[in-house]
């Protein structure tokens, strides 16, 4: 079983708005938390320890520098994680949402 680790992002949105966005494109509801290591509130669907998806800030929670250096003009990042459906994700966030795909890698 072949799993997709994917990064998206935006330029141009706040997180609630982004929130909103990538709800309406996957139809997924995601979760308001909290935590200083993701750099304050994010949202977040599914659990830690099988596919889930976190949407942030492009903050870095210690230094204030993007936490993915090699995309500062994204605002707002979306980590799609330990899923199998990379290739159908990307068709509803390319068709419906002001994301991009970023990254992907393969575990």
């Amino acid at each position: 079983m072949t799993m997709s680790y994917d990064l998206y992002g935006a330029k141009r949105l706040s997180l609630l708005s982004a929130k909103d966005d990538v709800e309406k494109a996957l139809g997924k509801v995601f979760e308001e938390r909290d935590s200083s290591y993701q750099g304050g509130v994010y949202y977040m669907w599914g659990v830690s320890d099988s596919e889930n998806f976190i949407l942030k800030l492009n903050v870095d929670p210690f230094d204030g520098d993007p936490a993915e250096q090699k995309y500062p003009e994204h605002k707002i990042l979306l980590y799609i994680n330990a899923t199998e459906c990379s290739s159908d994700i990307e068709k509803a966030m390319r068709k419906n949402s002001n994301f991009e795909l970023l990254r992907r890698e393969f575990f």
